[in-house]
This record gives C-alpha cells, structure tokens and sequence, in this order.
C-alpha cells in the first residue's frame, strides 16, 4: 500500500510538466488537415502568401503549409509562447525607437551647432562659392535634420554668377584676341591691295575687308553688353 501511495504521489508530480493547460497547448494541426479544419482551429490567418501549388498561412503563433489544400506542415508554438514573443518584439521595437530619436536629437543638436559656428565664420563666407557649395553639400548628408535649403540656394546662386563673370571674361578674352587678328588681317589686305594691279583681286579684297568691318562692329556691340552687364 505505502508503495502504491508512492506511486501515486509520483504520477501527480510529473503530470504539471507532462500536461499543458488548453491556453498553453500547442494547436492541434495536422498533416493532410484541409483549409477549412486549420481555419476552425486556428481562425482567419493574419497574412497569406501564394507561390505554385503551396499556400503559407501566417498566424501569432506560427505558419501552416498547404499544398493543394492539404497542410503539408506546420510550425506552430502555444498561445503563451506567441505572446511572449509578441512582446520581446514589440520592447525590442520600442527600444529602438528610443535609440532613433536619441541619435536623431543628439544629430540634430550637432547640426545646429554646427550651422551656427559656420554662419558666423567670416573666413568661410569668404571662400570661393564652389568649395561653400561643396561644404554645405556635405553638411546635408551630415545633418539630414539640420534644414540647410537657403544656405543652398543662396551658394548656389552665387557660384551661377561667378560662373557667368568667368563666361563673360573669358568672351572678351576671345574677342580681344580677334580683333587683334582683323587688324593684322587689314595691314595684309591693305598691302594686297597696293601691290594687286588686277581689278578682280582689289574686288575681292574690297569684300574680305568689308565683312571685317562688319565683325568688328558686332564685336563692338558685344563688348559694350559685356562690359554694361559688370
């Protein structure tokens, strides 16, 4: 009898950890188990995914394969087990929240420092607009939260009309230069001219010097449009 007793006692310590409660057991699906039995068991799935002749329903607490509309195999866990990993999930996901909008505001903080020690540094104003460009380009892949648009557009701006000067000084360059070279051109005619007896040829340098005329008087406009625009 006292051995029975024990017997007994020792089936009532190992049924708890044998046994799980209906919350904590694990679905009852099996393979060969239609669509419509799973869905019974389990409820509407939260998401479906179709490829071929396999169907993968997802659920909380895992998946279900089917395969012509038999399950194939599942990998499901109980409803505690779903929930505590729900939860790790979603601390996990607040806890990177937090880390985002930490490092967000600590970038952000640095940003504004830093735009507001350049704002007032004169020796950077006063660097050429394609390296303040450069810098504020860079500052924005830096920053991202540090709101930059003005300081871009403003040196964006100025590096245009920097660029038009060098255009502009580089036109009248170009145009100097020619009309060195018509005037060269002229004392050669002219001395063409002088020693040419033949009508044809004191016509036809008559036209060269003609069309010279008419150059450097267009070049002459585009000087003065240069030169007025300064």
């Amino acid at each position: 009898m006292k051995t029975l007793l024990l017997f007994v006692s020792g089936l009532l310590i190992l049924m708890p950890s044998a046994v799980q409660s209906a919350d904590e057991a694990i679905p009852a699906v099996n393979k060969g188990d239609t669509v419509e039995s799973v869905v019974q068991t389990l409820g509407k799935p939260q998401g479906v995914v179709s490829g071929g002749r396999r169907t993968t329903y997802y659920y909380e607490q895992g998946t279900v394969d089917f395969v012509t509309g038999r399950v194939e195999r599942a990998f499901l866990i109980s409803k505690d087990e779903a929930r505590a990993r729900t939860a790790k999930r979603e601390l996990e996901l607040r806890n990177h929240r937090q880390q985002v909008e930490a490092e967000r505001k600590r970038v952000t903080e640095a940003g504004g420092a830093e735009l507001a020690r350049t704002l007032n540094d004169k020796a950077f104003a006063a660097r050429p607009s394609a390296e303040r460009l450069a810098y504020w380009t860079e500052f924005a892949k830096r920053f991202p939260y540090t709101d930059i648009t003005a300081q871009l557009a403003r040196t964006a701006e100025a590096g245009q009309a920097e660029q038009k000067d060098r255009d502009r000084e580089a036109e009248l360059v170009a145009m100097n230069k020619r009309v060195g070279e018509i005037q060269e051109r002229f004392t050669q005619l002219d001395a063409d001219y002088a020693a040419s007896l033949a009508n044809w040829k004191r016509t036809e340098i008559d036209t060269e010097r003609a069309k010279l005329k008419d150059e450097l008087a267009t070049i002459a406009t585009r000087v003065r449009t240069l030169t007025s625009a300064q």
